[in-house]
């Protein structure tokens, strides 16, 4: 009796200690699902006018539970054919650090860069005031891009930009200037089979004594 009583005291102090020995590895541990994200998204409002004026707006955000590496982030939008970049405002910042932006000499490029990591659920948002040549594009697309310098995440948004003029759709020249979309005639072909007929057959069209001479003949040829 004495023995069984000893063995079952030393297998309760064995399960005591087992748990002393892992409870503290359990609290405070990091989820093993936690991690740090970049999401970018690129947007903008109505048409750009040829010869007028834009605004794009870039979003990076961190919508992750860690922060992002230290080195910081860097996003770049290099910008389409018939638009350059006029400037750029920071309208937001939750990063928890700061954020430069600036354009290339050319105005063809916006880069910003974070000076250290983007937290959790943090992020910036920038307006870039955009100029739209009067040769413009009917139709321009371009793409931001976001990488966290060190910590191997990226994220890329495109966005589609309608420049209305003379030569795209809902002008003279139909679609894209390439003529297509809508008959140019005034009347409908369909009023030109009967009128030939009366003309070809009557010898008048509401005239009396007219006469006409054809040597027409239409043929529908089988293939």
């Amino acid at each position: 009796m004495a023995i069984h009583t000893m063995r079952r005291r030393f297998a309760a102090l064995g399960t005591v200690l087992g748990l002393g020995v892992a409870l503290p590895f359990a609290v405070g541990v990091t989820p093993a699902s936690a991690q740090a994200q970049l999401d970018i998204t690129k947007t903008h409002s109505g048409d750009f006018p040829r010869g007028g004026q834009g605004i794009f707006t870039i979003r990076v955000s961190n919508p992750g539970d860690q922060e992002t590496h230290p080195d910081g982030t860097r996003m770049t939008d290099t910008f389409p054919a018939g638009l350059t970049g006029v400037s750029i405002t920071i309208t937001q910042n939750t990063t928890g650090g700061g954020v430069g932006c600036f354009l290339n000499d050319a105005r063809t490029r916006v880069e910003c860069e974070t000076d250290g990591s983007i937290a959790a659920g943090g992020g910036y948002t920038i307006e870039v005031l955009m100029s739209v040549a009067t040769d413009a594009p009917c139709t321009v697309t371009n793409t931001a891009n976001v990488i966290d310098i060190q910590g191997g995440l990226s994220d890329s948004a495109s966005d589609t930009v309608n420049i209305p003029g003379p030569n795209c759709n809902g002008g003279n020249g139909g679609n894209g200037g390439n003529g297509g979309g809508t008959s140019i005639l005034p009347i409908s072909l369909s009023g030109l089979i009967p009128m030939y007929n009366n003309i070809n057959t009557n010898n008048n069209i509401n005239s009396p004594g007219a006469s006409n001479t054809n040597s027409q003949n239409f043929r529908v040829n089988a293939p």
